[in-house]
């Protein structure tokens, strides 16, 4: 045979011979009967009384221990009967081992001719598909309800259900309603000799606005009180004040009475020792060779002149003593016939003993007797008694003024009002408060008041005073709301009116003319 020929013979007589041979090993595998399948050896879980059997027609899932029934497809019964022939090609090949005995595996075997040329037809014809492995028969349990969680407590409101809350002002980052705290507090050094020197330190915090100040009282051991002003380490947290311990001071512990905390947003906090608010370091113990613990006393109180006119001067001689470190301070009151006015006086040292106060009641007030009401007398070691109409001294001790103008009565707040109604907390705001004032003879001498949110927001205050009114009835005044101030409603907490004569009102919140002008911070 020509060359040419045989070439193009070729191919057609390897594709006829691969036919044949396909066609031989069909009809061989379809005429096979395979021996019965031995089940292998394994333990089913018992299935739960009364439960029936699934129709072919349907295909069970597990999905969440939820069981879901869905209707078979034709695309998965045929994918169904394609398994189940690979499965029988599969057994063919390799039968089950007889029962009770121990697979062995079966040793690889050369591929004969018939192999190296039928198994490319089944690999093309998708014959020889590699089994997808079976999954087993499991038998779901009935579904069970789920669980719920349950509240913590019986006051708990649970997950699932939504919670009806008002938020709080804490909750806004932007509004600092929170006084400053107090980390720690102590005396370096806490032991000091009296005319000596102590040094105290608070470390303190606020959460937004920073704090403004510290302040507080130290109380010796018998009951003399010393104030004191904090200044701010650099730029830490910590506040320190020098302390100068008088000469004399009475010996033992001295410690923190009170500590007042204000931050930059008008919060403050007053902590007492009485409460435990304070911790002990808040003291320091004092050692002193001539410890004076005893307050001065009064020995006598009386006028240069018992009656006089209104603008002149008089003057009020006191005599006090004692025992130790002698006496530093003198001062007194006296206080009108209507008791809406009152008239301090101070005192220095003068001869014989006596301290000389000189009282200068103004030109315009209210005539008549006017009452001593007390006298305060301290001595070096700061130990201070307070004397008032129970003591005989004092009791006594009455100046009669009489003037060409008298006026017992105080100013009177008519009118008040905003502008404008709302600021925002962000960067702070102004507003413009006016009010309209009268007084009946002496005239209004000045005017201020305190704002305070009408919810609850810790102790935040703004203090507020008015500038003079040329007329004398109009005045006007700055509310300064600072940054981070307290959202909400804000109300007038309370204004005082003062007048020439030294008569004083103080109006409360509940008084119709401020109860009703209010501002809102947002």
């Amino acid at each position: 045979m020509p060359e040419s020929k045989r070439s193009a013979f070729l191919p057609v007589f390897f594709a006829a011979l691969t036919v044949v041979f396909g066609i031989a090993v069909w009809m061989r595998l379809s005429a096979y009967e395979a021996p019965p399948i031995a089940e292998p050896n394994v333990e089913r879980a018992a299935a739960p009384p009364m439960e029936t059997v699934e129709p072919r027609s349907e295909a069970r899932y597990a999905l969440n221990d939820d069981v879901v029934l869905a209707e078979e497809t034709p695309e998965q019964r045929r994918a169904a009967a394609s398994a189940r022939q690979q499965r029988y090609n599969e057994l063919l090949r390799n039968p089950p081992a007889p029962a009770g005995t121990t697979a062995q595996p079966i040793p690889a075997k050369e591929p004969s001719l018939l192999d190296r040329v039928v198994n490319p037809i089944a690999n093309a014809l998708g014959m020889n598909r590699p089994a997808q492995p079976q999954r087993p028969q499991v038998v779901a349990a009935p579904p069970q309800p789920r669980p719920q969680p349950q509240p913590r407590n019986a006051e708990e409101t649970p997950r699932n259900e939504p919670v009806d809350r008002e938020p709080k002002p804490d909750d806004d980052p932007e509004t600092d309603t929170t006084p400053p705290q107090l980390g720690s507090a102590e005396f370096v050094p806490a032991q000091v000799q009296d005319d000596g020197e102590t040094m105290f330190a608070a470390f303190v915090t606020d959460n937004l606005s920073g704090v403004r100040s510290v302040s507080g009282v130290i109380a010796s051991p018998s009951g003399a009180l010393q104030g004191f002003a904090c200044q701010r380490e650099g730029q830490t947290d910590r506040w320190v004040s020098r302390i100068k311990i008088p000469r004399d001071a009475a010996e033992g512990l001295w410690s923190v009475r009170y500590l007042t905390l204000s931050d930059h947003a008008n919060n403050s906090v007053n902590l007492n020792q009485n409460t435990g608010a304070l911790p002990p370091s808040a003291s320091f113990r004092v050692t002193s060779s001539g410890s004076d613990s005893a307050a001065p006393t009064l020995k006598s109180v009386y006028l240069e002149r018992r009656a006089m006119n209104a603008g002149e001067r008089n003057t009020i001689f006191v005599q006090a003593d004692d025992d130790k470190s002698g006496v530093s301070l003198v001062s007194g009151v006296f206080v009108s016939p209507s008791k809406k006015a009152r008239i301090g006086f101070g005192c220095k040292q003068g001869g014989g003993g006596a301290w000389e106060c000189v009282v200068a009641p103004p030109a315009c007030l209210d005539c008549g007797a006017w009452q001593l009401e007390q006298v305060q007398v301290q001595d070096k070691a700061n130990n201070m008694a307070t004397f008032r109409a129970d003591n005989p001294h004092v009791q006594q001790t009455t100046l009669e003024i009489t003037g060409d103008k008298c006026d017992a009565g105080p100013p009177v707040l008519t009118n008040l009002s905003l502008e404008p109604p709302v600021v925002s907390n962000a960067e702070g705001g102004v507003i413009m408060i006016r009010a309209l004032v009268s007084d009946d003879a002496c005239g209004v001498a000045s005017l201020s008041g305190q704002a305070v949110p009408s919810a609850a927001a810790g102790a935040q205050r703004i203090y507020f005073s008015f500038d003079p009114s040329p007329d004398g009835q109009n005045f006007s005044g700055k509310i300064i709301v600072p940054k981070h101030a307290a959202k909400g409603v804000w109300a007038i907490g309370w204004i005082q009116a003062l007048d020439k004569g030294h008569n004083l009102q103080a109006y409360s919140a509940n008084d119709p003319v401020i109860s009703r002008v209010t501002f809102r911070v947002e």
